[in-house]
């Protein structure tokens, strides 16, 4: 009783989780997009190389690409019952967020430690 108890509540936290994800990423993706979009204005700057103004345009679309893999994974873990891997699906797009503003920043903090001399 108490196993189908607790699992009844986690398939409950699951289904809020999931609907919460899907409608802040559905709300999130046209501005993420344009953010995106937006990125290859990284090429303004003269100075700034090809290959890292390409990685780092490449990593601002993998943030909006993710939402309909999070969305496919979210509810497809959902059906088959698991649930702890449907709410850690959910974080798709925060991780590979943070990912880039990582990668954004060591970038351009290694740019500007080069640029000193």
């Amino acid at each position: 009783m108490d196993a189908s108890n607790c699992t009844e509540q986690d398939k409950k936290k699951t289904k809020k989780c999931a609907w919460v994800a899907t409608v802040i990423y559905c709300l999130l993706f046209p501005f993420l997009f344009m953010f995106a979009a937006a990125s290859a204005m990284i090429f303004d700057d003269p100075s700034m190389p090809t290959p890292l103004g390409l990685s780092i345009i490449f990593l601002c679309f993998c943030i909006p690409l993710s939402i309909p893999f999070t969305f496919y994974f979210v509810w497809s873990r959902y059906s088959q019952g698991e649930y702890k891997k449907s709410r850690q699906f959910c974080l798709i797009p925060s991780y590979i967020a943070i990912g880039t503003l990582t990668y954004h920043i060591l970038t351009d903090t290694i740019r500007s430690l080069f640029s000193l001399f």
